[in-house]
């Protein structure tokens, strides 16, 4: 599939996108950024599409399910690391897996370049938002909103290369 068509496809639900992602994250900001990360999701799968991804249906989910999956992302660290062996095994063997890949992603983060990684803290860490991010460095927020997403982009693919290493 070609720009072209994958303009001609998904741009018409990109106004219903954004009002769902506004809807879900509660700030313009945060729902740029999702809408932005559903596109690029559709972009790189583009070739493997089901028939039924042009449905309203499957592209709400699609940002939901993303949404989710960076919410447990930033949170990660705040998940407590509870062993309870007698009880529950495998939620306690959950915890330390999603304490080591907050331990990975911190490292992953902290090996950036300083404006990427000053930024990333701020955002992911510290959970500020753009104003905040804006007035602590200076940068536009159309220059914070770039840098975020490349480096999301650039720390998913060097942690996917991390965790498939571990499996191999």
């Amino acid at each position: 599939m070609d720009a072209q068509e994958f303009k001609q496809r998904f741009m018409p639900f990109h106004r219903l996108l954004y009002r769902v992602a506004y809807h879900t994250t509660g700030n313009q900001q945060d729902a740029e950024d999702l809408l932005q990360d559903t596109y690029l999701k559709l972009w790189t799968k583009r070739d493997d599409l089901p028939p039924e991804a042009q449905s309203e249906a499957y592209l709400i989910t699609l940002m939901r399910n993303l949404y989710r999956d960076q919410r447990r992302l930033k949170h990660i660290e705040t998940v407590p690391l509870e062993i309870d062996e007698a009880n529950q095994p495998d939620e306690a063997h959950l915890s330390y897996e999603t304490h080591d890949d907050a331990a990975q992603m911190k490292g992953l983060i902290e090996r950036l370049p300083d404006k990427q990684r000053q930024v990333m803290q701020m955002h992911v860490e510290e959970d500020r938002n753009y104003q905040e991010i804006q007035q602590a460095t200076g940068l536009s927020p159309g220059n914070i909103r770039v840098i975020i997403s490349r480096t999301k982009k650039l720390l998913q693919e060097q942690f996917n290369q991390l965790t498939k290493s571990w499996t191999n």
